[in-house]
């Protein structure tokens, strides 16, 4: 292959009891050990949500993995993998659905002391992002300013699906100005988990594969079309990225934000540039690629399209069982020997200032 490859994301899929440790009251912390007998003692608050995610017993997929338990102990696998650099991102990311309102704070903090314990190393191998929560913006904003510093930490996620508001919403503006203090990118990430808001509720999908089909690719729109129409790409220098969506919406999304903005660009911020521009300027992870070119989709068409040639980068999505190896990108036809340094390499130390 011959390229340096940075990976944009390899979850860290530790568990609830492993987070749990982190918690810092220590009565709580307690307490919380025997709060759940109902569910896997691993999990905690976290919600299982039940779907069957074996494509009909052909694999299988685990929350966690017992035997990752710091950084290092991915050495093996990213060196067959041929991956020189990781970013870690959050493995418990359904956090987000602990019902308990009172508690969703306590374990954000607990999950981002994890990270930079045992994630976060900043040594030119391990990186990793911060967990933040799209309800609970002012602590969010916090958990930056607490660890923004911290060299291991190249980023901070939000799951978009489960926050009340679309992400161009005032309420979140305390992270966007943390963020952009630190000069820290807001990775936006989709989750399975079965929430109250947009666009889970009422979709009444048949199975996991019609669920799965828009649970990662419908939040994506709903985010980045609101915060351009609302301004925020606008208003702050933050860079904002998209993992785990593909591709392909994104010119779909972009040809209806320019003629909406055409026809009635009042009911917009005001803009300095086309809406699709802005698009055009965030940054998107590769996972998942098409299994082969289709009529429907070529990515290389599509990169050049949408002008993204400097903001496509790398994305495994490991340990999950549909992750992308290297090859992945290796094999889309097309694609130049200069446009892979950029998707493997280039655009991620771009992004994350590693």
């Amino acid at each position: 292959m011959g390229h340096t490859v940075i990976d944009g994301e390899w979850h860290s899929a530790e568990s609830g009891a492993d987070i749990r440790e982190y918690i810092a009251d220590d009565e709580m912390r307690e307490n919380e050990k025997q709060g759940y007998l109902a569910g896997p003692k691993d999990w905690g608050p976290i919600q299982w949500d039940g779907w069957d995610r074996s494509a009909g017993g052909r694999t299988e997929i685990n929350i966690h993995s017992p035997d990752i338990t710091q950084a290092e102990d991915v050495d093996s696998i990213r060196e067959q993998l041929g991956i020189d650099t990781v970013v870690f991102s959050p493995g418990q990311f359904r956090m987000t659905t602990i019902p308990a309102q009172d508690k969703q704070v306590m374990y954000m903090r607990a999950f981002n002391d994890l990270t930079v314990d045992r994630f976060a190393r900043g040594d030119g191998t391990y990186y990793a992002k911060l967990y933040i929560f799209g309800n609970h913006p002012e602590e969010s904003a916090e958990e930056i300013e607490r660890y923004g510093d911290e060299d291991g930490i190249v980023g901070a996620m939000i799951t978009d699906v489960g926050p009340t508001f679309p992400m161009g919403h005032e309420s979140y503006e305390p992270i966007y100005e943390a963020a952009e203090k630190h000069d820290l990118p807001i990775i936006l990430h989709s989750t399975t988990g079965i929430v109250a808001g947009f666009p889970i509720a009422g979709m009444q999908p048949k199975n996991f594969a019609e669920f799965h089909t828009l649970g990662h690719t419908i939040p994506k729109m709903w985010h980045a079309n609101s915060l351009i129409l609302r301004g925020i790409a606008e208003k702050y220098d933050v860079d904002f990225g998209f993992w785990e969506g593909g591709l392909s919406w994104i010119p779909a999304l972009g040809e209806r934000l320019d003629r909406e903005y055409l026809e009635r660009s009042s009911e917009f911020a005001e803009l300095s540039q086309l809406p699709s521009e802005y698009l055009s300027e965030f940054y998107y992870g590769t996972q998942p690629l098409p299994e082969e070119a289709t009529k429907m989709v070529d990515v290389v068409d599509l990169i050049e399209r949408a002008d993204l040639e400097d903001q496509v980068i790398y994305c495994s999505d490991r340990p999950h069982q549909d992750f992308d190896a290297p090859a992945a990108v290796d094999n889309v036809e097309g694609l130049s020997d200069e446009q892979k340094q950029k998707i493997f390499e280039t655009n991620a130390r771009e992004l994350f200032g590693i």
